[in-house]
């Protein structure tokens, strides 16, 4: 088991989830970040929850 498979995607975890989105504010595919499917549709859960509660970004800041 990989350490990202160990960790817990929460939805209140941002700092964890942050590294799992490009600048743009793209979630980012299983097979670059090397985790399971299972653990991958966990943390894209996660990331839609917090983008849904406004603690993470849906894009980047636009100027």
């Amino acid at each position: 088991m990989s350490q990202d498979a160990k960790k817990n995607f929460n939805y209140k975890n941002i700092d964890l989830l942050k590294r799992y989105i490009t600048e743009t504010g793209k979630i980012i595919p299983a097979r670059v970040s090397n985790v399971s499917a299972a653990e991958q549709r966990k943390l894209t859960k996660s990331i839609k929850i917090a983008r849904f509660l406004a603690l993470l970004p849906y894009t980047d800041s636009h100027r």
